[in-house]
């Protein structure tokens, strides 16, 4: 009997997952293409619009980019009190930005700029800011955002199923008349934009992407040219829209908890049927164009010591025929485990070398990398690594090895399919390809098809072809410098207004749901396999692929050597077996393993087929207990931890997370207790294996998902692990978050930032009580949360000083420490000519916290929002609850603000805010940039400033 029951089960659990890996197609009648996907697996809906229209179609100018950002900005009867009288302003400062487009002269340049500032500020009385925005969060949604790439632009975000009308509304109407209002501040923040990808490297891609595409349209940077930031023409932009914004050139794309039938067709016809129609405009096309002999190009990199080069060679575009076989070669090259590449690193001939491939809709290229040991010849390095492409290229790998890297391929496609989340990038990325959900199951069944000689003749093909070297250069790239114009900002007056739109809305019906959260005993099966060994078992419902983590509880804030351990363990072979022949036994399992180490666990996860589950353990454990030391691999860990400590500090990003754990542990802070240079330099091998087998002494945590049985797995487990040596309890990483006694400005000096990092920070008294801290949630949300928040809204929206500003909560466990303090930061990458003004911008929101109702309602809803758009997936869920019970909650911790969130008042949210914020004298500030631009006395306005140096925040 038991096994008809199983045999049904299995059978009902296939027709979910066939289910859950259809697409169903439509078209609307204006010619818009819709993909639905229907998974009631998560409490959520992914919904997404895809235009095909993206950087490659107005090469160098941004356009595509300017009007992602205009797109939130409302239409007609979106966002304003009164359009008609809207209009003429916006009219006025379209024309400004033309003719601003064609004056040279600076001073006539300064007069038109005010002028369009005048104009803005005039229009500006009809607008509802961030209407939009504020509409999504009241009707379910969360994580509200958009992008622009070279080939695509798309607008999406999740939301709760029961808000389907309201959505399609506000999405569809969007499409149908967008506003250029707002474009003043918009133009600023894109700025911003450029400003940060200069500081993040991004003008090494525009250098990397010049020197392979030449003058074709990829070459170009995504945001456009410093010149063309400059230069906008609204006009242009209207044009842009009515060539590519029509139904036929966009695919729209719902995800996730949806019943695809008559009545969800019939509101999609209702809502995105109104888009306009008109013929698919004929796209760009940006090939690669033809490689020359011996073509080189330097990128400066602000990484010292370390020499690169990356060859890059042609490649085929994603769904071509030979595109599948070239990723089998770059597989058997480089796999993180046994590729030829691999031995190379295994080996120590070179620091490291790897083989991929990078597409663009159009053009695609096969990189490979080459870093010699430190102090090694480039040409040694690229001669070693150039053997082993020949080797693929010969044909010189066993049909094994093949076999082996194409059950791994299919296991990786299977699982880019599993979630809502994956199955809608994977739509998105492919809608403009012009391709079918069919295309990519049958790309799945196209690997398993794959012969030896496919893959040496795609070898041949594109790697016995001319190259371009990119070879690394140390040093920092030129940046140009876009300063403020200093505009006035805008002086919002219909902050709780209600478009003509918004009021439409609010007669739609909700029927009311509860919010679903996890049931720690019925949504995970936990297992206690011995007193300090705890199993968490969740069944896979799509595919036969499994997954292992072994959590052990001791992490780096307890034992700092940790984080030196999990990248050296990850280059050792056993007693019996070298690196490279351990890494061929996880190859031939079809099983790969990662090293991880945190702040409180460390952990080994495996990922694998089901029925290699038992023996996938047994290898685990032979390395668990026979890792061997290795002199190489740890000079090699030396020789990483010396280049890293060479090159902090020379980009601000580097900075931020120690400077503001400095601030918010104070010497208790990760970085200050880290391995010091010297420590690190004394280390030898059998120190850091004793430190390999003191953590196994550690109480641990399985988690397994996979179609095993329980019993099965724990079986399986017990007789594979050293699971008995488990007996230490978990190590103490308490640390008191500091609460400061004085107001004190920090400064970073980081030469050369085109941006400075502004952050404050701002001690809380204990919040003991789900009460007090759903009360903190609610207030973080409204205060600093999103889009609509207060500090989104005054910093960006209205003043345009940032492209990015948020802010944190940061608190001890409220089960574990009830009586700790708390500590709330905020974080703002901004022009240094615009770093007085962020300051007392956000100095005087946390003095003075502006309270709009209709704001609070959309920061409720979106708490409430997030609850579910963010529940676990089926391989998250353990997880899930055992980093909640590892902080002591016996429930959902989101259970309770399900419940209070709703309770909260405003005068809750004011009081809160009088109490704990408001009234702090002792705010402290961290400013990181470029000393040589910073006013450091204009600073001293706000605090003592201290500048700190690079000891004093990491060791």
């Amino acid at each position: 009997m038991k096994r008809y029951v199983f045999a049904i089960l299995v059978f009902l659990t296939s027709l979910c997952v066939n289910a859950q890996l259809q697409v169903k197609e439509l078209k609307l009648s204006n010619g818009m293409t819709v993909w639905l996907n229907e998974d009631h697996s998560q409490p959520k809906v992914f919904g997404a619009v895809v235009v095909k229209a993206g950087a490659k179609d107005c090469p160098n100018t941004g356009i595509a980019h300017y009007f992602e950002h205009i797109m939130f900005k409302g239409t007609d009867r979106l966002g304003t009190i009164d359009y008609q009288k809207e209009k003429p302003w916006l009219d006025s400062i379209s024309a400004q930005y033309d003719l601003l487009s064609q004056t040279k002269n600076d001073a006539e340049r300064t007069k038109i700029q005010r002028h369009i500032n005048e104009l803005s500020l005039k229009a500006a009385d009809y607008a509802i800011p961030n209407e939009y925005n504020r509409l999504i969060s009241k009707y379910g949604g969360s994580g509200l955002n958009a992008a622009t790439s070279y080939d695509l632009t798309f607008y999406y975000n999740s939301f709760l199923p029961q808000f389907m009308e309201h959505w399609c509304w506000l999405n569809s109407e969007r499409l149908m008349k967008p506003v250029f209002r707002g474009f003043q501040g918009e133009l600023e923040n894109v700025y911003e934009e450029k400003n940060r990808a200069a500081d993040g490297m991004g003008d090494i891609q525009e250098k990397v992407f010049g020197a392979i595409f030449k003058a074709q349209p990829y070459a170009y940077p995504i945001l456009g040219s410093t010149e063309s930031l400059k230069n906008p023409r609204l006009s242009d932009m209207a044009e842009f829209f009515k060539k590519y914004y029509v139904a036929s050139n966009m695919g729209l794309i719902l995800c996730g908890d949806i019943t695809p039938d008559s009545t969800l067709t019939a509101l999609l016809e209702q809502t995105f049927g109104r888009v306009q129609t008109g013929p698919a405009p004929e796209r760009v096309k940006s090939p690669m164009p033809e490689i020359g002999e011996g073509e080189v190009c330097e990128v400066k990199l602000p990484i010292p010591l370390v020499g690169a080069e990356v060859l890059v060679f042609k490649a085929p575009t994603e769904f071509e025929p030979d595109a599948n076989a070239l990723t089998l070669a770059n597989k058997l090259l480089y796999n993180g485990k046994a590729g030829l590449l691999d031995s190379l690193v295994n080996e120590h001939k070179v620091m490291m070398s790897a083989a991929m491939s990078v597409g663009l809709d159009d053009a695609a290229g096969t990189g490979v990398v080459i870093i010699p040991n430190l102090f090694g010849k480039m040409k040694t390095a690229e001669k070693r690594v150039m053997e082993q492409v020949q080797k693929v290229m010969n044909g010189d790998f066993s049909t094994e090895q093949m076999e082996s890297l194409k059950r791994e391929m299919v296991m990786e496609a299977e699982k880019e399919l599993e979630t809502i989340s994956d199955r809608s990038d994977k739509l998105i990325m492919l809608f403009p390809k012009g391709r079918t959900w069919q295309d990519v199951l049958d790309n799945i069944e196209s690997i398993k098809r794959l012969t030896k000689e496919d893959v040496v003749a795609a070898a041949k093909k594109y790697y016995d072809a001319n190259h371009i070297t990119l070879s690394k250069k140390y040093g920092t790239p030129n940046k140009e410098t876009l300063k403020q114009p200093g505009y006035k900002p805008i002086s919002p007056k219909n902050l709780d207004a209600k478009s003509a739109l918004a009021q439409q809305l609010e007669q739609i019906p909700v029927k009311n749901t509860d919010i679903r959260t996890v049931d720690f005993e019925k949504d995970v099966t936990t297992k206690q396999l011995n007193s300090h060994v705890t199993l968490y078992y969740k069944e896979n419902p799509m595919n036969e692929i499994f997954t292992f983590t072994l959590r052990y509880k001791d992490g780096e804030l307890h034992t700092p050597a940790l984080n030196v351990l999990s990248g050296y363990i990850s280059a050792l072979g056993t007693d019996s077996l070298k690196k490279q022949q351990l890494e061929q036994a996880w190859q031939q399992l079809g099983t790969t393993i990662e090293v991880s180490s945190g702040d409180m666990t460390f952990s080994l996860s495996l990922t694998g087929l089901d029925n290699q589950f038992a023996p996938s353990l047994q290898l685990l454990a032979h390395f668990l207990s026979a890792a061997k030391g290795d002199d190489e691999a740890l000079k090699e860990a030396k020789d990483a931890d010396k280049v890293d400590r060479k090159s902090f500090g020379k980009q601000k990003d580097d900075v931020l997370s120690p400077a503001l754990s400095y601030i918010i542990y104070g010497d208790k802070s990760k970085y200050l207790n880290q391995l010091s240079k010297k420590e690190i330099k004394d280390l030898k091998s059998d120190a850091l294996l004793g430190f390999f087998r003191e953590l196994q002494q550690y109480d641990c945590e399985l988690f397994y998902c996979g179609r095993q049985s329980v019993e099965n797995v724990a079986m399986i487990a017990q007789q594979a692990l050293p699971l008995s040596q488990c007996q230490k309890p978990q190590a103490d990483t308490f640390r008191e978050i500091q609460q400061p006694t004085e107001p004190i400005v920090y400064f970073y000096n980081v030469p050369k930032s085109r941006q400075n990092y502004v952050v404050s920070y701002d001690g809380i008294s204990p919040l003991p009580t789900v009460e007090q801290r759903a009360k903190l949630d609610l207030w973080e949300k409204y205060f600093a949360g999103g889009m609509s928040s207060v500090l989104f809204q005054n910093v960006r929206e209205f003043r345009s000083l940032a492209y990015s500003t948020y802010g944190q909560s940061v608190s001890a466990s409220l089960m574990k420490y009830p009586q700790e303090p708390l500590a709330f930061f905020t974080a703002t990458g901004t022009q240094v000519d615009k770093t007085m003004e962020v300051i007392t911008t956000i100095d005087s929101l946390l003095h003075q916290m502006p309270m709009k109702e209709e704001n609070l309602e959309a920061a409720r809803q979106s708490v409430l929002n997030n609850i579910q758009n963010n529940y676990p997936t089926f391989r998250n869920m353990g997880g899930y609850v055992a980093n909640q019970r590892m902080n002591g909650y016996t429930k959902d911790m989101y259970a309770d603000d399900a419940r209070l969130i709703p309770t909260v008042s405003m005068q809750d949210v004011i009081q809160f805010h009088q109490q704990h914020i408001a009234n702090n004298h002792n705010r402290v500030w961290l400013i990181i940039g470029d000393k040589k631009l910073t006013d450091l006395k204009a600073l001293a306005r706000y605090g003592k400033v201290v500048e700190l140096k690079k000891e004093d925040i990491i060791r």
